[in-house]
């Protein structure tokens, strides 16, 4: 079984990239678009309740034995590539942790660049797309 970190501003693009390849047996979690369904802000209190909610879908999906898209919040101004990582801690032995960037979203922001591919080893498998 596979989580994919799936570093995207732009859910087309990923959704045009599993059409492409044809990619079945997934489940995508768009971290952005469950906020906005569920109505809940980043200063939020139920904050808490929306990780829980996020890590139990991401267990159930990996039981059942499908690949994890993990789409990140990128609006968030305090979005942490670090805190992302922590992800890997908790997944079940077996799982790989690989990551999917689009590098065109993130041409222009050179820090975001830098903590991703000094921290490349932490993946398993790494596949960065200029375009799409």
């Amino acid at each position: 079984m596979n989580f994919y970190l799936v570093l995207c501003k732009n859910r087309k693009k990923v959704d045009k990239y599993m059409k492409v390849n044809r990619i079945s047996k997934k489940v995508i979690i768009d971290i952005k678009s469950m906020m906005e369904e569920t109505e809940i802000k980043n200063d939020d209190l139920f904050i808490e309740w929306f990780n829980l909610l996020i890590f139990t879908r991401i267990t159930q999906s990996l039981n059942k034995e499908k690949d994890v898209y993990y789409i990140p919040n990128f609006t968030n101004k305090k979005f942490d590539v670090k805190e992302i990582f922590k992800i890997r801690q908790i997944l079940k032995e077996g799982t790989f942790f690989n990551v999917l960037m689009f590098f065109d979203e993130f041409k222009d922001d050179i820090k975001f660049q830098n903590e991703i591919l000094t921290n490349i080893t932490l993946f398993d498998k790494s596949q960065i797309i200029k375009d799409y």
